[in-house]
């Protein structure tokens, strides 16, 4: 498939225009070139510096995570940590103001303390580690974490699984985001944010179309002109594509096949750089033709010969940034009916036509087709089935394979 056509390009843009300046800015790109900067980028460093090497899991721990005492009851209220520009807001003036937010604690009398305070998930983990290791609450009823985040407090025991009895519409999510390779079923997290990772190119400069992951790695018109991305997930589950591989179940045989492909790319000068959160940039000016892109990111730039792929030869990425419940939560039950009811489709399509990322709830893209037809048309925000059938995720990953994996990584591209 090619990327949008101008016309839907064009109105897309114009409506996305119309978003506040929060709104506009790259979410993912914020999220995903942060952790890079952290965990991603440090490596084996950042493990240790983290407290993981040796890491002692706190003693009767359970594999459903650890409760403490439960004060939703008595006490009306949910503290959620969170990222900047994640949620709908009223306007510019008042860009703490949450619509959907007044709304259920109208609906419920839960009052939510909504702190837009992780701005790196490797930080934030540090943050929140030594209260978990040592069975203190964190503060936080709910979190707001990366995909491969979400198997890191796993491996550790420290996320309380969901009581569905409080969340009845998690029977909603659709089967494709239950099938997720890290949390099985989501009974540990609930997905904020879902989207897509796939390529995007400039037409001025790159005049015959790109359909495949494997000509950006490999095209000689495109020699020097590539920008992949510093985060190992994204660039190591592409080459993966790239060689027929599953990214979602793949062998260390298969990494380094992959691992040997980016290097290949790298030394012979087909790969000019690998970016970040300051990929957009790099492409917009020109500096890079080709890019790997965040689903909607290039689209909100709003330069028609800037274009995404939708749908390579070989598939994308999917990825999802999630709502989880660390363990020791004061308000556990108060933390699962606002995941509830941001489950309901007509709630979801009202913020993912806000923060413009793909609905994930059954119904939510009806719900969004009549709220806003616009959104609902682009295939950035309402994929096609085909898109669905061909996105992978990531496979989960051990603690040590993460070290080794990443380390190697960053050796490898020379970070």
């Amino acid at each position: 498939m090619k990327g949008l056509s101008l016309e839907d390009l064009a109105r897309f843009t114009n409506r996305t225009r119309a978003r506040s300046t929060a709104a506009a800015m790259s979410r993912r790109s914020l999220l995903r070139g942060a952790a890079a900067g952290g965990l991603a980028v440090a490596g084996a460093g950042a493990l240790s510096a983290c407290g993981v090497q040796g890491h002692v899991v706190p003693a009767g721990a359970k594999a459903t995570g650890q409760a403490g005492k439960d004060y939703s009851a008595t006490e009306k209220k949910v503290v959620w940590a969170t990222w900047p520009a994640y949620i709908d807001i009223q306007d510019d003036k008042h860009p703490s103001v949450h619509p959907t937010l007044n709304a259920f604690t109208k609906q419920t009398g839960i009052q939510v303390d909504y702190l837009e305070i992780i701005n790196d998930n490797n930080d934030f983990y540090t943050k929140v580690d030594p209260y978990l290791v040592k069975g203190i609450d964190t503060g936080y009823d709910v979190m707001v974490v990366s995909d491969y985040m979400v198997a890191k407090y796993m491996t550790y025991d420290y996320l309380q699984e969901l009581d569905l009895a409080n969340i009845p519409n998690h029977a909603n999510l659709l089967p494709s985001v239950l099938k997720d390779p890290v949390d099985p079923g989501r009974r540990f997290s609930i997905p904020w944010a879902y989207g897509f990772t796939t390529i995007a190119y400039n037409t001025k400069l790159v005049k015959t179309p790109i359909t495949s992951i494997a000509e950006v790695f490999t095209r000689a018109d495109l020699h020097g002109k590539v920008s992949l991305f510093s985060e190992m997930e994204d660039t190591v589950a592409m080459a993966l594509l790239a060689l027929g591989h599953n990214p979602e179940q793949f062998t260390d045989q298969q990494f380094n096949e992959a691992l040997e492909y980016v290097r290949k790319a790298l030394s012979s000068g087909q790969v000019r750089a690998f970016t970040g959160n300051d990929y957009l940039s790099d492409f917009q000016n020109g500096n890079t033709a080709v890019t790997m892109a965040y689903s909607g990111d290039v689209a909100q730039l709003g330069v028609d010969y800037l274009v995404t792929l939708n749908l390579p030869k070989e598939g994308l990425l999917s990825w999802s940034d999630n709502c989880v419940i660390p363990n020791f939560a004061r308000h556990k039950t108060n933390a699962e009916k606002m995941l509830n009811y941001y489950l309901q489709p007509e709630v979801a399509a009202e913020l993912d036509d806000y923060i413009d990322y793909v609905p994930s709830v059954e119904g939510a893209v009806a719900a969004l087709q009549k709220l806003d037809p616009e959104t609902a048309s682009s295939p950035l925000i309402v994929p096609t089935k085909q898109m669905e059938a061909n996105a992978h995720g990531f496979m989960k990953l051990t603690i040590a394979q993460l070290d080794d994996y990443t380390s190697r990584f960053q050796q490898a591209i020379g970070q």
